[in-house]
């Protein structure tokens, strides 16, 4: 596993940490991948440099004063990071401290995915080490729940029951109903703080350049279809990017299935039912993006940020992490971007990931862990960090929505918020490592042509179905 190196984005920018490379998103020796999960493990150096101003005052809306024993502990935290990405994470820390006397010892641990990192820890925790807590994404909530890993946290949200109440009622409603049923399954165990859907980053500037209308946020695939035609030129130029060397599940596969009105896995994502009219469908068409030159083939070294600072690819999907990831100052890209949701073709969809932590069983400073948990929910700490520390959107919706959030993505970010109503979430199913991987290659074969859309999918369903009935 190689890390990637930092993209450059000129004097004004804090400087990012070195993360850790992904299989399904990056090869060893490229530049930073557009990568949901490199992004999150990556962003939280960024802190360092905007932790400054609540350094000099804070006034809550969250009671933030330490529970009875709490202050002066020190907390053990792993983090999805490298050891250079720990080291910016000092003053946002803290500003923590400051407010609470609860130190907190970051433990990096790197991996190349969520999963990964999820497993890392699991071993960390066998091996005897006592973790407080861990930064998980959507992939690890339930598989970190069901391996008895978790505190409940119950008796915690009754003690601060307005604190949680006030954070429930800022997180849309659709959200928090399937987080609540999926991924706090027989009691409350995470608490998120932030998300990531997919959406389409759409180049301005070369829409412009080829003399395409920009299409509204209603756009169908027979719109997408249409621009992506007037702009490619393979192999020098492609209307749309797929994620290289193998597509992911959530960036490459989820999208396109749920625009379709298919499905990869059932509601309770309790099975594969990958097979079906619409997720073929929605293969079908990626497929034939890539028949006619109209998007690059997956398993070579296609880079999306360079291709698409160089007016030489039209759209790609990604939730917050592409501003950090293109090889342009982030003005620019604000400037020559527009954000989009996905387009449809039998409804609007998109997959949702949530970011969270828990407190482990093993923890002596369990009310310390809380107090940590419910900085994560102020809205002080959701409005300026939660997008810069998790590379996530914040929770809140007033958090997400806020103007002075906003504008640092380009115009249309708000779809990062509306889309939350027509989301489906991601969470992490038995033996998910090898269900990911098997998602990820079937689709490559399917872009490919190694298999038909209807057979990779029949195959994909069952091995996956296979896969999560044996014990890791």
């Amino acid at each position: 596993m190689n890390d990637t190196e930092p993209v450059d984005h000129g004097p004004d920018w804090p400087s990012a940490a070195t993360s850790p490379g992904e299989a399904d998103s990056a090869s060893p020796g490229e530049g930073p991948a557009i990568s949901r999960r490199n992004f999150l493990a990556g962003t939280a150096a960024v802190t360092a440099a905007l932790a400054l101003p609540l350094n000099r005052q804070i006034r809550s809306a969250v009671h933030l004063a330490p529970a009875k024993n709490a202050a002066d502990d020190m907390l053990t935290i792993a983090f999805y990071t490298t050891a250079a990405g720990v080291k910016p994470m000092s003053g946002l820390l803290a500003v923590f401290k400051k407010l609470t006397g609860i130190t907190v010892n970051p433990i990096a641990v790197p991996a190349n995915s969520w999963v990964g990192f999820m497993q890392a820890v699991s071993t960390r925790i066998a091996g005897g080490q006592v973790l407080d807590s861990a930064q998980l994404a959507t992939e690890a909530f339930l598989l970190f729940e069901k391996r008895g890993l978790c505190a409940p946290l119950d008796s915690y949200v009754a003690q601060d029951k307005a604190t949680v109440d006030n954070f429930y009622a800022d997180i849309d409603p659709h959200v928090l109903a399937n987080f609540q049923a999926l991924d706090n399954v027989g009691g409350t165990y995470i608490m998120p703080y932030g998300y990531n859907v997919m959406s389409m980053w759409v180049n301005v500037a070369m829409f412009k350049k080829y003399g395409v209308a920009l299409p509204n946020s209603d756009w169908t695939w027979d719109e997408f279809l249409a621009a992506a035609t007037k702009m490619a030129s393979a192999p020098n130029r492609y209307g749309y990017g797929i994620v290289a060397p193998v597509p992911g599940p959530f960036t490459d596969v989820y999208p396109w299935v749920l625009t379709a009105g298919g499905q990869i896995m059932n509601a309770r994502q309790s099975a594969c039912v990958a097979d079906n009219p619409g997720a073929i469908e929605a293969a079908t068409f990626v497929r034939s993006l890539v028949t006619k030159g109209l998007a690059n083939e997956p398993g070579g070294s296609y880079n999306f940020e360079t291709e698409s600072a160089g007016l030489k690819l039209a759209m790609f999907g990604g939730g917050v992490w592409p501003l950090l990831s293109i090889p342009l100052p982030p003005a620019q890209v604000t400037k020559e971007f527009v954000i989009l949701p996905w387009p449809k073709q039998t409804s609007p969809g998109t997959p949702v990931g949530v970011g969270g932590f828990p407190i482990l069983k093993a923890s002596n400073a369990k009310p310390a862990v809380w107090e940590f948990i419910k900085w994560f929910m102020n809205p002080e700490f959701q409005g300026p960090f939660a997008a810069d520390f998790g590379g996530a959107m914040p929770i809140r919706r007033s958090s997400a929505s806020d103007p002075a959030l906003l504008k640092k993505y380009p115009p249309g970010a708000i779809n990062f918020v509306s889309e939350l109503a027509h989301s489906t979430p991601i969470v992490g199913v038995p033996n998910a490592g090898a269900v990911e991987n098997e998602i990820s290659t079937v689709w490559e074969q399917i872009l490919s042509g190694a298999t038909s859309p209807a057979a990779g999918l029949k195959t994909m369903q069952d091995s996956c179905n296979s896969l999560m009935t044996q014990s890791v």
